[in-house]
């Protein structure tokens, strides 16, 4: 059986007339204008070779169902770009993105690994013009190694509160984030999204804010919100975290992903309704065909349940689906989705 969503390159992504940041995905790298400078761009595949371009990062995580994918974020207007060390920085008129790639570390040293980078991470955003976090996506292997808080990922969770707090970072002003574990030897790789723009950050109803579980998911509660948006002129950007089959703070339908992906499309759904509720008047996020989506599988035969829900729900926006093995950050959780849309004010 193969998988029921269309696939990007099929339909190849479109870009918005007029719109300052494009997102883009496919089989291969194209800007959407020849005005585009490519801000970011997400390898997904196994020949690391296929980066090649400065801005172009490989975190590791392969897709399922072809080689290789591109996600692209273009800017219309001039993209500089910086190399120092272990870090890049990419800034454009609206937006910075500070990419830091360390060796990877065993759970009882990612903590201390974790601190570090994100403690370059702040003080590299302190040399552009945008001083405020809008998105972070985190990578890194073994995700779920390590015994209760021992875990890798609590550890990762105790060093970022710790660079947080040390900066006095509220939980409510806390970016967008993602945290994915990759299932092949990578990089630790972080990568921020930065504005000098304001960011409305937004929690789901369904959901308890991550910055506000209980203990018993780890001594430091994960800080980042739910989603967001970014407005820019007549411009929106929304930003949607790694959302999961969680409910309050219960992960649900433990070893069931047909029904952990349809509680994930209803935190979706509760997402888009509420960065509805806060942005502009006549503007809405839907799961439209102008959203991109990626879909984290940790099991890869699950692909062909995953897309005949998603194609279901989506309809024609599943062209803008890529679906990735990866692990989740709950070893109860099979699958996750994050996504990201860019469109012009009505």
């Amino acid at each position: 059986m193969t998988s029921q969503v269309t696939r990007a390159d099929q339909i190849p992504t479109l870009a918005v007339a007029g719109t300052q940041l494009c997102i883009t995905q496919g089989e291969e790298l194209s800007a959407p204008s020849p005005q585009h400078q490519l801000l970011l761009g997400f390898y997904f595949g196994s020949d690391a070779a296929r980066a090649g371009h400065p801005a172009v990062v490989d975190i590791g995580i392969d897709p399922i169902d072809r080689p290789d994918v591109y996600e692209g974020w273009w800017y219309q207007g001039n993209v500089s770009l910086t190399t120092d060390g272990n870090t890049t920085i990419a800034e454009c008129d609206d937006y910075a993105i500070v990419t830091i790639q360390v060796p990877d570390t065993a759970a009882d040293m990612f903590r201390i690994s974790t601190y570090e980078v994100y403690k370059e991470l702040m003080r590299a955003t302190k040399t552009t013009g945008h001083q405020q976090l809008v998105r972070i996506w985190n990578y890194f292997g073994e995700i779920n190694a390590g015994d209760g808080d021992d875990e890798k990922y609590r550890q990762f969770s105790i060093g970022r509160a710790q660079v947080f707090d040390e900066l006095g970072i509220l939980d409510e002003m806390v970016p967008a984030g993602t945290a994915i574990g990759s299932v092949r030897e990578s990089a630790f790789t972080v990568i921020a999204l930065l504005s000098k723009h304001h960011f409305q950050n937004v929690e789901n109803p369904r959901q308890v804010s991550a910055f506000r579980y209980p203990p018993v998911y780890g001594p430091k509660s994960p800080k980042f919100s739910r989603a967001g948006c970014v407005s820019v002129a007549d411009q929106r950007l929304f930003l949607i975290s790694g959302t999961a089959a969680i409910v309050g703070h219960e992960s649900l339908h433990a070893g069931d992903v047909g029904l952990q992906t349809e509680e994930t499309l209803n935190n979706l759904q509760g997402l888009c309704d509420a960065i509805s509720a806060i942005a502009s008047p006549g503007v809405r996020l839907s799961l439209d065909d102008e959203i991109i989506l990626r879909v984290y599988l940790r099991d890869r035969r699950d692909i062909d349940v995953v897309a005949a829900r998603l194609q279901k729900v989506l309809g024609s926006a599943s062209r803008n689906v890529v679906f990735l093995n990866a692990d989740i950050c709950r070893r109860e959780l099979i699958v996750e989705i994050d996504g990201a849309k860019s469109t012009v004010a009505p």
